[in-house]
């Protein structure tokens, strides 16, 4: 009887595998914008983040929360890295994607940290990510 409950314990737990995972897309890219902050006008412009070119990447490297929430959602998403306008704060947009201290969850401290260990076509300058219209 044991082992018959420890089976079906397995398979429920392979089934909700198998259903999140059938259930989940990656979009191929995002835009990220610190406009959609009320009363926030942003200096440079949108990023459109590639998804196809991190593929490499760990989601929970950058989605940082997903060990804990079993979600994935936006950086800005309130009360994540919602606040716009302190920089240096953990909760900061700005942080978030700018630090050089941190080369695994920020993109610019990566992309220096890829360009510190040889060849690498990852952007640096503000210019190359932040496109303004």
């Amino acid at each position: 009887m044991k082992r018959i409950g420890f089976f079906a314990l397995i398979a429920a737990v392979l089934g909700c595998g198998a259903v999140m995972a059938a259930s989940f897309e990656i979009p191929e890219s995002v835009t990220m914008s610190a406009s959609r902050f009320e009363g926030y006008t942003p200096k440079k412009g949108d990023v459109t983040f590639n998804h196809a070119s991190h593929l490499q990447i760990p989601c929970a490297d950058c989605h940082h929360t997903v060990p804990d929430t079993y979600t994935i959602e936006s950086c800005m998403t309130e009360g994540c890295h919602d606040n716009i306008k302190t920089r240096g704060e953990v909760n900061s947009a700005y942080t978030a994607f700018h630090t050089t201290k941190d080369t695994t969850k920020s993109c610019v401290g990566c992309h220096r940290e890829l360009k510190r260990n040889g060849p690498s076509d990852a952007p640096l300058t503000c210019n190359s990510c932040h496109i303004k219209e």
